[in-house]
């Protein structure tokens, strides 16, 4: 295990709140509810951070005191019992408040908590603990995502650090929809009175030219649908975005053997791809496809291990500082979605690091206007807007 002094304190109280707030988080199991009491200020009836537990049955609160490198040497007991006495107003009623310190184990406290302890249980109030810096280093190492973000974020033990963006911002805006809006109007009757009645067309019998038309619209449709077979063209969903993400080794350490996980939730995404295909070509000699395929293998570092996660093996073993890398990845976003959120995950040798990052979803929309005639007043309507997306023929 870590010794105490091998993971150096907060050096501000407002990062020892953060550590509190996301190693109890994970001691409670309500990572996803635990919050930080108001702001600085007001009044937080002696809690600092405050959760619902289910174990406990009720909230439970840490009044969190910074000690030694900020102010005071160690935490006495007239501070105890003020914060006692404050955390007795909290709303709803406490179930346990925790004395969390930045201040060396000290057995006369102690004993004054379990004490104070005691006497709050039979008076029918809250628990009371404390929890010193050396037991607050053992919580840390039980949890290796709260000793990662501790030491990597706080970079309190060594300096190895990644970073990890996309498209070197927060937001992509999806291309594309079509917005068709079909607006109805009253068919017109050509009249003698009409100007633009033209006598010599009836010397020309509609029937006639329509079915001449048709026989023209007949080769067409057979001369593109052999083109279509002979150049393999397909549809193309237009809404498809290509993410790229870029990993820095920010710290002053080599990374070995990195690879990361990219996952999204399942409802935010309608497909996810890792852009990668293999050569198939009919018109192409087997043996250079097969050569190829080869040489893509060779180089592949993306691979869909499930239907919403991506997983990234870099190619090169050794990651050195100040080293950026990317890959790029598609993603078709789900229908009405303004925002995905992107979990990651970094892997390596001897390090490790978890994030989310945000992509904001702001569609655009091609607006194609269409006109449909009608015979009469009674079958008009409003106009009608159709929202699909953008499909093309390539």
């Amino acid at each position: 295990m870590i010794a105490s002094n091998q993971i150096n304190k907060p050096q501000n109280w407002q990062d020892f709140e953060s550590l509190c707030k996301i190693l109890w988080g994970k001691i409670w199991d309500c990572s996803d509810t635990i919050m930080k009491n108001g702001r600085q200020g007001q009044n937080q009836c002696g809690v600092d951070v405050y959760a619902y537990v289910k174990k406990y049955g009720g909230y439970c609160g840490i009044q969190c005191k910074g000690k030694d490198d900020y102010s005071d040497s160690s935490l006495t007991e007239k501070e105890i019992d003020k914060e006692i006495s404050k955390a007795r107003d909290f709303k709803p009623k406490l179930k346990r408040l925790i004395f969390a310190t930045t201040a060396n184990k000290d057995a006369k406290i102690e004993t004054y908590i379990r004490g104070k302890n005691i006497e709050s249980i039979n008076n029918d109030g809250f628990e009371i603990y404390l929890q010193s810096w050396e037991d607050i280093v053992e919580q840390i190492c039980k949890y290796q995502e709260v000793r990662n973000w501790y030491v990597n974020n706080c970079q309190y033990i060594d300096s190895t650090r990644v970073d990890v963006t996309l498209n070197g911002k927060d937001s992509i805006t999806i291309p594309q929809y079509v917005k068709t809006i079909t607006k109805h109007i009253l068919k017109r009757i050509s009249t003698i009175n009409d100007s633009n009645y033209n006598p010599f067309t009836l010397n020309y019998p509609l029937f006639d030219i329509s079915q001449q038309f048709n026989k023209t619209q007949e080769i067409i449709n057979s001369i593109k649908y052999t083109n279509d077979i002979l150049n393999g063209k397909c549809k193309y969903d237009e809404r498809w975005c290509t993410i790229e993400f870029e990993i820095l080794n920010s710290g002053d350490t080599v990374i070995r053997n990195m690879k990361m996980y990219i996952g999204f939730k399942s409802e935010t995404v309608e497909k996810i791809s890792d852009k990668f295909h293999y050569l198939d070509d009919w018109r192409i000699d087997p043996a250079i496809i097969a050569h190829e395929n080869s040489r893509r293998d060779a180089s592949r570092e993306l691979f869909q291990k499930h239907q919403n996660i991506i997983e990234y093996r870099s190619n090169s073993v050794v990651f050195v500082q100040g080293d950026k890398t990317h890959f790029k990845i598609g993603l078709l976003p789900a229908n009405g979605v303004t925002a995905i959120p992107v979990y990651w995950r970094f892997l390596s040798e001897d390090y490790s690091k978890t994030g989310e990052l945000t992509i904001k979803v702001e569609p655009y929309y091609e607006e194609v206007i269409k006109t449909t005639e009608v015979d009469n007043p009674e079958d008009l309507k409003d106009y009608e807007i159709i929202i699909e997306p953008k499909i093309t023929i390539e």
